[in-house]
């Protein structure tokens, strides 16, 4: 099964080919081709993820001689992360999805760094994947490695400044000491600083080869439902602005 995966949690846009094969097959995920590209912030320059799917996808298809008809699965990171950049991705993947009657599976963004960053820890660690939520935040997941390619969330993901996941992690911890890596990390490093442990890994961010991985299980035995595709929604955690500001919504104008 040709599965094609991707990210747009972060102002990186990552894309991924994966041959998904029978599980207990030798080389049952095979990542085929990857890539990832950051988006820039020029005035009058439009690089947004809008601007770059689905072309980055397809750019990745002809790379490896195969074509948009072949995929046969979608993968697609759900967040936590930006609210617009998680709406797009989605957005594309739905489209493609529905159009092609391919099943699409949806994973968090967080639990994605988790797996990537694995290796690097000791079997039982929990893995604290941050990305940067701004005012004053982190968007955190806490994932237990398991096995080589194996997680457990041990809680849910949310949005915390650093004093309150510190706390959070108190309570969580079981065994060996929470480590903690990502983007998150590095913008709140002071505040972390003797308190939570770093990851050494070069992950900083959620990649599509990861959620690629990380719904293989799921995508083995999928089949399109258009029910199930529509009420896929992103994971956001957190309340957005306009929501904070207008519980109620916009209130008509009195005549």
């Amino acid at each position: 099964m040709l599965v094609a995966a991707l990210d747009t949690a972060t102002l990186t846009l990552s894309c991924a080919l994966l041959e998904v094969r029978p599980e207990g097959a030798a080389a049952a995920v095979e990542v085929l081709a990857e890539r990832s590209e950051h988006a820039l912030h020029r005035p009058g320059v439009t690089s947004g993820h809008g601007a770059r799917l689905p072309a980055a996808l397809t750019d990745l298809l002809v790379a490896c001689g195969r074509r948009l008809p072949d995929v046969e699965g979608y993968a697609v990171g759900l967040g936590p992360g930006s609210f617009t950049g998680l709406r797009i991705g989605l957005a594309t993947l739905k489209g493609l999805a529905y159009a092609s009657r391919r099943p699409l599976v949806g994973v968090s963004s967080l639990a994605a760094m988790a797996l990537a960053a694995a290796p690097a820890a000791e079997a039982g660690a929990l893995l604290v994947p941050l990305l940067d939520a701004r005012k004053g935040e982190v968007y955190a997941g806490f994932y237990r490695r398991t096995g080589p390619d194996e997680l457990a969330q041990v809680h849910a993901d949310a949005a915390l400044g650093p004093e309150a996941l510190l706390e959070l992690l108190r309570g969580l911890q079981g065994g060996l000491a929470p480590q903690g890596f990502g983007e998150g990390y590095a913008a709140h490093a002071a505040a972390f600083q003797g308190r939570l442990t770093g990851l050494a890994t070069g992950v900083v961010g959620p990649d599509g080869a990861a959620v690629g991985r990380l719904a293989a299980a799921a995508l083995r035995t999928a089949t399109f439902d258009q029910a199930r595709l529509s009420a896929l929604e992103p994971h956001y955690v957190r309340a957005s602005e306009a929501e904070v500001r207008f519980p109620q919504g916009l209130v008509p104008p009195t005549p």
